[in-house]
């Protein structure tokens, strides 16, 4: 994503399921780096992944890009985000990016949280922030929050995305092929026509 991008993340202006803000924070601590994974995982987890920003404070109902202190920008470092999250919690791997940004004088960190793989991310250790081993979070729809699923349409959503990328995954094989799905106003006999192709 390039600056440009990053920075209308930064200068959004509220949440949404795949935009998370938090406050100046240093990687350092412990329930910093639990805070990342677990919306780390649960990005993963969303069609099209999402972005954490770092150095947006909420006020009221506003959010607003404050920046970040100088050390806290340069706690945050590509591979030691990656190995904490993946390494600590996340099952199968999640891809990230971590992006220092600039704007103003202001520092901001912004951490790209791309979809999964093939396989929905699962929470493989306890921890801080009710990191729950076995556990799958995911951004509800409800209210922008990370959260573990909680109903069968977020569990649905989830699977919906894995089969979509496993039946691509096959196609590119050559190992499935579709019959096309006639629509509910053709009648059975039509229906029969279509798939028998003249034969």
């Amino acid at each position: 994503m390039s600056d440009e991008a990053l920075l209308e993340l930064i200068y959004h202006g509220r949440e949404e399921r795949n935009l998370e803000y938090k406050r100046s924070i240093s990687w350092q601590e412990p329930a910093t780096k639990a805070k990342i994974a677990k919306s780390a995982i649960a990005m993963a987890n969303l069609r099209d992944g999402g972005a954490i920003i770092i150095g947006v404070e909420k006020k009221g109902e506003a959010y607003n890009p404050i920046g970040m202190k100088q050390g806290h920008v340069e706690s945050f470092k590509q591979d030691d985000v990656m190995d904490y999250v993946n390494e600590k919690y996340a099952d199968p791997y999640v891809e990230l990016t971590v992006t220092q940004v600039s704007e103003n004088n202001k520092w901001f960190v912004a951490i790209q949280v791309h979809e999964f793989g093939q396989l929905p991310i699962i929470c493989k250790n306890d921890g801080l922030e009710n990191l729950k081993r076995g556990a799958i979070f995911t951004r509800s729809r409800v209210k922008y929050e990370t959260a573990q699923v909680r109903s069968q349409t977020e569990m649905r959503e989830i699977l919906d995305l894995a089969v979509d990328k496993e039946i691509r995954r096959l196609r590119s094989r050559g190992l499935v092929s579709f019959v096309e799905v006639p629509s509910p106003s053709y009648t059975d006999k039509q229906a029969f026509e279509r798939q028998r192709g003249g034969l």
